[in-house]
């Protein structure tokens, strides 16, 4: 009888959620790589999804606020405060735990073994980019050899830059993205003490995180998703947004100004070569994060403006998807008082979402998270064919960000307002 209370109370306090992979998994170990020497695949922790959910929170009460980084506070830490006590801070323990337990996929996580890692690097040098817009090949990703599948993700620019001046077969092996629907885990969210509305306030955000904003590498270009398994009924975005938001104003006690994402139902592949846009035959993921991944290519942007790939580079504001980084003293900087330079990447305003089961792909999202930032007004560019330090940011960023939502709206949709 005592055991039968317990273990409803702690059914009461804690809930199961088990996720697929729908798109390829991106993850990275303590090396930073998808798979070990022993052939084991990486799994999303219980740490990076704490961490990408507390991201969006923080980030969805943002925008609901309406502040301005412009001003004095750090917002972060005053949403931290006042919001997000209850998943803890220096000096309180979280309310909320997560523990993620693994299990078996659908699919065999990788597409070669340790003893193929040779083979597999020395077809990835013979790729002709002819193949990443070729018709058959598109259609026929399900029925490829693995090996053959696996050499289709060098036409995915963030993947391919990756894989630059690498001429060892083992980073191959170990940087090999996880297949569609290898990757299952049951997520377990324990309640120590949090209010029940922010207790279903975190649950949605964790499971909206999973679904639309990605874990994992590359999640802001469509990598890393993972699908609820256990949901009675699968939301559209807009109806899993209208629920966020209803909890939302609970959490904040005031009125809120929804996201509004952009939804791109028949999304296109543009080949920016011969300035042409294909249908994406066959729907597989993989040619989903193609065709986002051409999109956000400055060259791809000045071929739809019907520019020289030569044209200055500053003109383009792609640092709004993710400040690259810089190649020698050239691309994108943050310049620091006293002249310091700081390079590196950052986490795009824009989130590209397929939305996909791990086998085919129907729709992309296009989620943007808009906020003024001090440190946007200290970014530079030097451009190859001009390598006078420009300033980038003359404007507010919403302009920038609005600016380049509406381009990737037009290539994703074939040069269509989608």
């Amino acid at each position: 009888m005592i055991e039968e209370v317990v273990d409803k109370l702690i059914k009461d306090k804690s809930e199961v959620i088990s996720f697929i992979n729908t798109t390829p998994w991106w993850g990275g170990n303590e090396f930073g790589y998808t798979f070990d020497d022993e052939g084991n695949v990486t799994y999303p922790t219980a740490n990076e999804i704490v961490g990408k959910t507390r991201w969006f929170m923080r980030n969805i009460i943002e925008q609901a606020l309406g502040y301005n980084s412009s001003s004095d506070i750090d917002e972060f830490f005053e949403i931290d405060k006042n919001y997000l006590k209850e998943l803890g801070t220096l000096n309180n323990k979280s309310k909320i735990a997560v523990r993620v337990i693994k299990e078996k996929g659908d699919a065999e996580p990788y597409y070669f073994m340790k003893k193929e890692a040779t083979f597999a690097f020395e077809r990835s040098l013979e790729i002709n980019d002819s193949s990443c817009y070729d018709k058959d090949k598109l259609c026929g990703l399900n029925s490829l050899p693995p090996i053959d599948e696996y050499l289709m993700y060098f036409c995915v620019p963030r993947f391919k830059l990756v894989h630059l001046g690498q001429n060892d077969p083992m980073f191959y092996y170990y940087n090999q993205s996880a297949r569609p629907r290898s990757i299952r885990i049951k997520v377990e969210i324990i309640n120590n003490g949090a209010s029940k509305e922010f207790f279903e306030f975190f649950k949605m955000s964790l499971i909206f995180t999973m679904k639309y904003m990605g874990i994992g590498r590359a999640a802001t270009r469509g990598f890393g998703r993972f699908a609820p398994e256990n949901q009675s009924e699968q939301s559209s975005l807009d109806k899993e947004l209208e629920k966020l938001y209803s909890l939302l104003k609970s959490i904040i006690n005031k009125e809120v100004e929804p996201l509004k994402p952009e939804k791109i139902c028949a999304p296109c592949l543009f080949d920016y070569r011969n300035n042409n846009f294909l249908h994406i035959y066959g729907l597989n993921p993989i040619a989903y994060l193609i065709a986002i991944g051409n999109a956000t290519l400055k060259v791809a942007w000045k071929k739809f403006k019907g520019r020289s790939y030569k044209d200055p580079g500053y003109k383009y504001n792609t640092w709004s998807l993710g400040l690259p980084r810089g190649q020698g003293r050239l691309g994108y900087f943050i310049k620091e008082d006293g002249g310091k330079e700081e390079k590196g990447r950052r986490i795009s305003y824009i989130t590209i979402s397929p939305k996909c089961d791990g086998y085919t792909c129907e729709e992309i999202y296009l989620i943007p998270f808009i906020y003024e930032e001090e440190e946007a007004e200290k970014l530079r560019h030097r451009g190859k064919h001009d390598t006078n330090e420009k300033e980038v940011v003359k404007e507010n960023v919403r302009s920038y960000v609005e600016e380049a939502l509406k381009q990737l709206k037009l290539i994703l949709s074939g040069g269509r307002d989608a």
